[in-house]
């Protein structure tokens, strides 16, 4: 088959860009690949041709506009270049001829929450207030968007991580359930895994500088709102001897002047996103991903698989598919909405 894939970023940095990547791996095994992305990381994947999609850098909202529309321009070209597609896959709504999708987000779910205001520290600065709005208006253009895109009679197929990410678009959008695969995200073996793991430990505290018999919790990902970290900051007021390695965000900087006022802020260590997250999951004792709101959750799954010790909580897509002996799942989400 000739498959066209369509995703601003191929790399393996982040949970659901590995999943995206290790989608695209495999299908390039045995079929033709036509990349269409604004960055791509090779990772050694055969029968894959790359058509770099242009974008505004700046900010979010347009950049994700300006790929939508280039990245269906560039589909169009191709398509009547090389006489068309098999079929055009994408992770969410990335060009408007999608015909397969893996929903790894409900942007829908995402607004009802910012509304709350529950789950941020209070703004502190012009910077902060920007962002804000920016978040809000990006967060109410891409539902509108979504709506459209996953109504579209073009979309033959969606695949969802999770029951709940399957309710939560059929709610929100209007899906017909049985347009709707629920199929739960997996992790590589042989890059996740206990002897894995246990290898680079050394290595890793030593390079982070991690003192002998230190515990250290780990906090990963990109959106810290919808991920909890006001969570985490109010139990490491309660837990004084607490130690957090914080992993992401682009700007943390409220996060940081937040974690000053709770008194915390020497006992967190802010750390840049890796390729190589099980770094991270060697040089920690324990991951910590309160989310309230997490469609399913790869890098918790990825952090079982090696043995790590994990604490999520119920709004997680990855809660409904684990036991008590893979992880602790809390009995209630600390902050509700």
């Amino acid at each position: 088959m000739r498959i066209a894939v369509v995703t601003a970023e191929l790399h393996r940095t982040g949970g659901t860009e590995r999943g995206t990547a290790e989608v695209v791996a495999r299908l390039s095994r045995e079929h033709q690949i036509c990349l269409f992305a604004h960055r791509w990381d090779p990772d050694g994947s055969p029968n894959i041709c790359f058509h770099r999609v242009p974008v505004m850098p700046w900010p979010g909202l347009l950049r994700f506009l300006s790929f939508y529309w280039m990245a269906s321009r560039a589909v169009d070209r191709a398509a009547r270049r090389h006489g068309g597609f098999d079929v055009v896959y994408s992770p969410g709504p990335n060009c408007r001829q999608v015909e397969v999708c893996t929903a790894w987000f409900c942007q829908a779910r995402q607004d009802e929450l910012l509304r709350s205001g529950k789950l941020r520290p209070a703004a502190g600065s012009v910077s902060d207030w920007l962002r804000l709005a920016h978040r809000k208006i990006y967060a109410t253009a891409v539902t509108r968007l979504e709506r459209a895109f996953y109504r579209s009679p073009r979309l033959r197929a969606v695949v969802s991580p999770a029951q709940a990410l399957k309710d939560d678009l059929v709610s929100c959008y209007g899906i017909e359930p049985e347009r709707i695969v629920v199929a739960h995200a997996g992790v590589d073996a042989e890059t996740f895994g206990p002897a894995q793991r246990e290898a680079l430990r050394a290595q890793a505290r030593a390079a982070l500088g991690l003192g002998e018999g230190e515990f250290w919790f780990l906090f990963a990902g990109t959106d810290w709102v919808r991920k909890g970290m006001l969570t985490v900051h109010e139990a490491m007021r309660e837990l004084p001897q607490a130690r957090l390695l914080a992993v992401g965000p682009h700007a943390p900087a409220s996060w940081k002047r937040h974690a000053e006022r709770a008194g915390i802020a020497g006992r967190i260590r802010y750390l840049p996103p890796r390729g190589d997250i099980i770094f991270y999951f060697a040089a920690a004792d324990a991951l910590v991903a309160p989310s309230v709101f997490e469609p399913f959750g790869l890098i918790p799954l990825e952090a079982m698989a090696c043995g790590l010790p994990v604490i999520i909580t119920p709004p997680m897509g990855v809660a409904g598919v684990v036991t008590p002996q893979d992880a602790v799942v809390m009995s209630a989400c600390p902050l509700t909405v």
